[in-house]
């Protein structure tokens, strides 16, 4: 994922051999005043401010590092600072703050920090500031990010969004991985918090730091489903109808040929012969009901064609995910609140109308 910090300020990761701690140094050109953030124990602790001098490094953080993910602050006499979303208490003198909740009432100003990643196994770290801003990776952070890290309902990518990158790479977590999948959205999954596509009969989950980046895939819960993707990382294990993936990086591809189609399917039908039999369709993924009682869930793809349309379409495939068996419908009809469908191989018409 990409995000420009605002002003003149951007953290560039160069390590640099030190005996232990987290330095940082100040390549800006003015002096900074710098405050960081960090895990201890079960609390989160806040601590401020070291004055870097242009060219000056301060050490924020002594000792042999304990986390993998710091964060930090740095404010410059006419420059705007832009964290990652992630709040922690300060205020104007210096502080060590113990927690990050409820700042205000406590006395303190809640402000937005950026993080760093010191690897997996550092005990040492330093890392430098630099001007003019450039662009820079988020990486996994270990705190739930607030703030703007999502663009509001419906709101369309920014261009230069367009392509997100969680700084994971290929081939590392498992076998690579690239296909175009349709978002589901983000959500718990039996306590599992993941964001979910689906694609070609398979629903896949990308589980928040693990490993996949919360703050990455937080960047997609505004985007509604239906969304076309083109997703690239690593396969890390699947089972008989779902996949788990590491995210290196996404491209959105906005409408396509078939968007109108597919949100025309959104929402809960009753069929036309049986008023017993009924489907609710959320995104890419259909429940069937009989009787109110739970039938099967599918996994939904509309295509141009399939092998036993003969080139007739637009086409919806349906994949279930308990049995596997996979049909093909020719979309005869999707409008007025009614959908008609043709069985491709069987010619059988079912039609269900949309539920008020």
């Amino acid at each position: 994922m990409q995000r420009y910090l605002a002003g003149a300020v951007a953290l560039v990761i160069c390590p640099v051999p030190a005996m232990a701690g987290l330095e940082i140094c100040n390549d800006t050109g003015v002096s900074q005043s710098v405050s960081v953030g960090y895990k201890q124990g079960e609390d989160w602790v806040s601590e401020g401010w070291w004055t870097i001098a242009p060219g000056a490094c301060a050490e924020p953080v002594g000792g042999a590092l304990t986390n993998r993910y710091y964060y930090y602050r740095a404010t410059a006499a006419g420059q705007d600072f832009r964290g990652d979303g992630y709040m922690f208490c300060t205020q104007g003198e210096a502080y060590t703050i113990v927690g990050d909740t409820d700042c205000a009432a406590r006395g303190y100003e809640a402000a937005d920090f950026a993080v760093i990643d010191t690897g997996e196994t550092a005990v040492s770290y330093s890392y430098r500031m630099e001007a003019p801003a450039a662009v820079k990776e988020s990486v996994a952070k270990g705190k739930s990010a607030q703030g703007a890290v999502a663009a509001p309902a419906g709101a369309q990518p920014a261009a230069e969004a367009t392509v997100l990158r969680s700084g994971l790479g290929r081939g590392v977590h498992g076998e690579p991985f690239t296909d175009r999948l349709i978002f589901q959205g983000c959500d718990f999954y039996d306590g599992f918090e993941a964001c979910t596509f689906i694609a070609n009969g398979w629903k896949y989950f990308a589980g928040y730091d693990d490993p996949t980046p919360r703050a990455f895939l937080a960047r997609l819960e505004a985007l509604p489903n239906n969304t076309p993707m083109q997703v690239t990382g690593d396969l890390t294990s699947h089972g008989d109808s779902t996949a788990q993936l590491a995210v290196s990086e996404i491209e959105i591809l906005g409408a396509d040929a078939y968007s109108g189609l597919r949100s025309a399917m959104q929402g809960n039908w009753v069929s036309a012969a049986d008023p017993n039999e009924t489907l609710y369709i959320q995104g890419a993924e259909m429940h069937s009901y009989y009787k109110a009682g739970y039938m099967d869930t599918m996994y939904l793809d509309v295509k141009a064609d399939c092998p036993d349309s003969a080139g007739a379409g637009p086409v919806l495939i349906q994949t279930s995910a308990q049995h596997r068996d996979s049909y093909c419908y020719l979309i005869d009809n999707l409008a007025g609140g009614w959908m008609d469908l043709i069985l491709m191989g069987h010619e059988a018409r079912v039609s269900y109308r949309k539920a008020e």
